[in-house]
């Protein structure tokens, strides 16, 4: 097995799994709320003080190391729980690799700006390029199970998954990620 098969494998496990634990929480009454998916017109309006802000060149060889910097201060400040850091990091893997990717197209004389916020309720990474975006009709479904195996488009499903929110500012070119501080009920 290629390490790309072993990479979409992973994914789709990761996508199945956080699946049936939120329906579960549903269904014992512990839900976490309704996924929200927008896209919005304008720049980004962060909720709270913005806390951190970077760029970095558009080089996939750095996607670790930004992950893991981001993921490091979520967990510092007691807003991501050791056990929810590896579904950070494939949320992050996806918002990081599609910036660079698509939006920048793999240039790495462009960057990709990357901002946290909180509220002190929930914390959202704001990550955005320098690309022109996207419309959602170019996205496959991400409710449809035949998703799964397309090559591209399971990163919404992955990120829906664990996130509370997933937003689009300035036609797609600003991802927004966001979910509830650990430990806030």
């Amino acid at each position: 097995m290629t390490r790309r098969q072993v990479q979409t494998t992973t994914k789709r496990r990761a996508i199945r799994t956080l699946e049936s634990k939120r329906a579960a929480e549903a269904e014992a009454g512990h839900s976490s709320g309704r996924f929200r998916l927008m896209m919005r017109l304008g720049d980004w309006q962060p909720a709270g003080e913005v806390l951190f802000r970077r760029s970095w060149p558009s080089r996939l060889d750095l996607k670790q190391e930004i992950m893991d910097e981001l993921a490091g201060l979520l967990a510092a400040r007691g807003w991501v729980t050791p056990e929810d850091r590896s579904w950070l990091v494939l949320c992050l893997d996806e918002a990081i690799t599609n910036a660079m990717l698509h939006g920048n197209e793999g240039d790495p004389r462009l960057e990709i700006d990357v901002a946290i916020a909180c509220d002190g309720r929930k914390w959202q990474i704001a990550i955005s390029d320098r690309g022109d975006g996207f419309t959602m009709a170019s996205v496959p479904d991400p409710d449809d199970p035949d998703s799964l195996l397309l090559e591209h488009g399971r990163g919404i499903r992955l990120m829906r998954a664990w996130l509370g929110s997933l937003t689009y500012w300035r036609r797609g070119a600003t991802v927004v990620l966001s979910r509830r501080c650990a430990g806030v009920t």
